[in-house]
């Protein structure tokens, strides 16, 4: 199991570039494996609760606190609906 490290050392990161790449990597790999579950006929629901279970999880045993994994789960959720927004060219 790979470990993330504490959330505050991540956002530290000097190598903006790597952590970018490093960024949208896992991002298209998360949309691959959501991908292949479609196809092997996973239920949704059920197969993208257990991905953002694991995605949870992993990220708060590096977060410092509560605060800081609340916080990092709200920009993530603003981020994405902002991005949803951005590609439909709605508002939600």
């Amino acid at each position: 199991m790979m470990m993330v490290p504490k959330l505050g050392e991540w956002c530290a990161m000097d190598e903006y570039t790597k952590s970018a790449e490093d960024f949208q990597s896992a991002a298209d790999e998360m949309e691959a494996l959501l991908n292949r579950f479609e196809a092997a006929g996973y239920d949704g629901g059920a197969s993208m609760g257990g991905a953002m279970q694991a995605l949870i999880f992993r990220m708060a045993m590096g977060a410092p606190d509560a605060a800081t994994a609340l916080g990092f789960m709200g920009s993530c959720m603003s981020t994405a609906a902002y991005a949803l927004t951005e590609e439909n060219g709605t508002e939600h």
